[in-house]
C-alpha cells in the first residue's frame, strides 16, 4: 500500500508556490500520479544510464544522410549561436533605447527626481544589477 505523509504533500505544494497558474487539486493529482508511477519512472531512468548518443552512428550507412545522433551536435551549435545572437541584439537594443530616450530598464516610481544626473545613472545601474540577480 502506498502511503503519503502530510509533510511530503506540504513540501511538494510549497515547491510550486511560485506557479500561480496551478491550483491545489491539479498539483495533488499530479503528485499522486508521479507517486503511483514512481517505479516505472525509476526503471526508465535506469535504462538511460546505458544509453549514449556518442555510441550511435551519425550517418546512415546506405544513404549517407545524418541520423538523429548526427543532428544533435548541429542542433546544439545552432541553438547556442541563436541564443548568443538574441542576447547581443537585446543588449544593444536596450542600450540604444536607454541612451536615446533617457529611459530606465523597468518602469518604477522613485521618491526623487531620477531623470537628472547622477541619479539617472545610479537608477540604471541598480536596475541592471537587480535584474542580473
Amino acid at each position: 500500500m502506498l502511503t503519503i505523509s502530510q509533510h511530503e504533500i506540504q513540501s511538494f505544494l510549497l515547491s510550486f508556490d511560485c506557479f500561480h497558474t496551478f491550483n491545489v487539486p491539479e498539483i495533488t493529482v499530479w503528485f499522486l500520479c508521479l507517486r503511483f508511477r514512481q517505479q516505472s519512472i525509476e526503471r526508465a531512468m535506469d535504462l538511460t544510464d546505458s544509453f549514449t548518443w556518442e555510441d550511435l552512428p551519425t550517418r546512415d550507412a546506405e544513404t549517407g544522410r545524418l541520423t538523429a545522433a548526427g543532428w544533435i551536435p548541429l542542433t546544439m551549435k545552432y541553438s547556442r549561436n541563436a541564443a548568443i545572437a538574441i542576447l547581443c541584439f537585446h543588449f544593444v537594443q536596450s542600450a540604444i533605447r536607454i541612451v536615446t530616450n533617457h529611459e530606465t530598464l523597468f518602469t518604477a516610481w522613485y521618491p526623487f527626481d531620477w531623470t537628472v544626473s547622477p541619479f539617472y545613472e545610479l537608477v540604471n545601474i541598480s536596475q541592471v544589477t537587480l535584474s542580473i540577480n
